[in-house]
């Protein structure tokens, strides 16, 4: 049993992708090509008293949050009226697609683990020992003391929760546990890992599950950092989030190429980034010369795949490229008309495959939604024609800039990195009359009537060759 945990506070970041769900996947995955019959499954944690952290109390506008304070996380309200409970509101941004990022994961709440027959006797047998565990427990029923009104009482085993450092081993008793990954808050020498394993071992008897502690995944704003993601803190991104801009297998590649001790940061800016790190991971596992650390790449793309990878490399159209013909695009025909474009700029040079067209699909789509919520800075509408206030920003020095630019790129072959070359021959070696940054400022408002846009190489590579010379050659008349 490969197991981890989870409480459901709050947000569902991805970041609790990492090792409670992806790294608990790829060593369910490791051990069944070994022969082994592991079982993963997902501890969430709803018997958890509800803080009323800010961010928690803020999620209720129409009410006091502060009123549930102490309750457990499953008889707190859904804040937005649309669930059951805090827990199911807040667990389907995460729980939804979950299988698309590990199926077949076991999901068990604490709430149904106090009801488990096994788990009931292991409280009994705790609370008969109450010296030796100094437990506030009793035979059969948990003494509690209401943190807003102090009063005390009794209530069944089910409604309360064991001490946290004797729910844990508890937890690992009664689901048979043999191998769990947990945060790093946990790994601290003498901390509480070690502690629940002293009492696995010497109160209840049995030898604890070996365990793999990894690193928080951070969160980042246009290259900001903000810290680590946090659930009940609010401060993340959800699975549902990602599956709008990307494939699950994209965000499981940093998951099993970094090492567990390294921390991930993820910025929904860089998602362009994200994708080219997973194209070149899968140019390398088809690859047979490897370098560096492609060997390492080539295992973690493996690792990442939800199904066997195809025996031939797919297409992979370039995530940027993708962003660029989204825009450009007709919304009717888009796919078709995306194809014909990729194979007159040769970006395509061979009929696609039916996966392979969904994959296309699926990216041009992805792409689309990135720029409109992440990346406005890459949004681009050509200028259909030149206009009388675009050619009056330019002068002598303009014209012949886009001119020279315009006979070196005919001789380029029509591919990003071709077309990037060209400009860098032309900028580095002083071959322009105007400075870099006024040339692209230039190339700008020729081709989309702005003076800033998107890095040019990926968005001139989607665009027809002869009608970006056409446009240059009329704007430098």
């Amino acid at each position: 049993m490969i197991n981890a945990g989870l409480s459901v506070s709050g947000l569902q970041h991805v970041g609790r992708l990492r090792g409670e769900i992806a790294l608990s996947q790829f060593l369910t995955r490791s051990l069944r090509e070994m022969g082994r019959h592991p079982l993963q499954s997902l501890v969430l944690y709803t018997q958890d008293e509800w803080k009323a952290k800010p961010a928690q109390i803020a999620q209720f506008a129409h009410e006091d949050g502060r009123a549930y304070v102490g309750r457990r996380l499953i008889d707190v309200p859904d804040p937005f009226g649309c669930h059951a409970n805090w827990v199911d509101h807040y667990w389907q941004d995460f729980g939804g697609v979950l299988d698309r990022f590990a199926p077949d994961v076991r999901i068990v709440t604490t709430t149904q683990a106090y009801q488990h027959p096994e788990m009931q006797a292991l409280v009994r047998d705790l609370a008969s020992r109450a010296e030796e565990v100094r437990a506030v427990v009793n035979k059969y029923t948990a003494t509690y003391r209401c943190p807003r009104c102090g009063n005390e009482g009794t209530s069944s085993i089910e409604k309360g929760k064991l001490n946290w450092r004797l729910e844990w081993p508890a937890l690992w008793k009664v689901y048979r546990v043999d191998i769990e990954p947990f945060g790093k808050d946990h790994a601290t020498p003498g901390g509480s890992r070690d502690s629940c394993a002293e009492v696995a071992q010497t109160i209840m008897h049995f030898r604890p599950p070996m365990g793999i502690p990894y690193e928080w995944v951070g969160i980042a704003d246009r290259g900001k950092d903000l810290g680590d993601m946090g659930s009940s803190d609010f401060l993340g991104f959800t699975p549902v989030q990602w599956v709008e801009v990307g494939d699950p297998e994209v965000l499981r590649y940093p998951y099993a190429f970094t090492p567990t001790f390294r921390r991930i940061v993820l910025d929904l800016s860089r998602v362009d980034a994200y994708h080219d790190a997973y194209d070149r991971a899968e140019e390398a596992f088809y690859s047979s010369e490897r370098k560096g650390d492609e060997d390492d790449q080539a295992r973690a793309f493996e690792l990442a795949q939800l199904a066997p990878p195809p025996k031939r490399k797919p297409f992979a159209l370039s995530y940027r490229h993708a962003a660029f013909l989204s825009q450009i695009s007709p919304e009717t025909g888009r796919l078709e008309w995306s194809l014909n474009r990729m194979r007159d700029t040769g970006i395509l040079a061979r009929a696609p495959t039916a996966a392979e067209r969904a994959r296309i699909a699926r990216r041009i789509e992805q792409a689309r939604v990135w720029v409109e919520k992440y990346a406005t800075e890459n949004r681009v509408t050509l200028l259909q024609a030149m206009t009388p206030d675009v050619a009056a920003q330019l002068d002598d020095r303009d014209r012949s800039a886009l001119r020279t630019y315009a006979d070196k790129a005919a001789r380029a072959a029509w591919t990003e990195d071709a077309i990037k070359d060209s400009m860098v021959s032309l900028t580095k070696a002083g071959g322009l009359p105007v400075e870099t940054s006024r040339f692209f400022r230039d190339l700008y408002l020729v081709l989309l009537g702005s003076e800033r846009g998107p890095r040019a190489a990926p968005f001139l590579a989607v665009l027809e060759k002869d009608w970006v010379l056409r446009r240059l050659h009329e704007a430098a008349k």
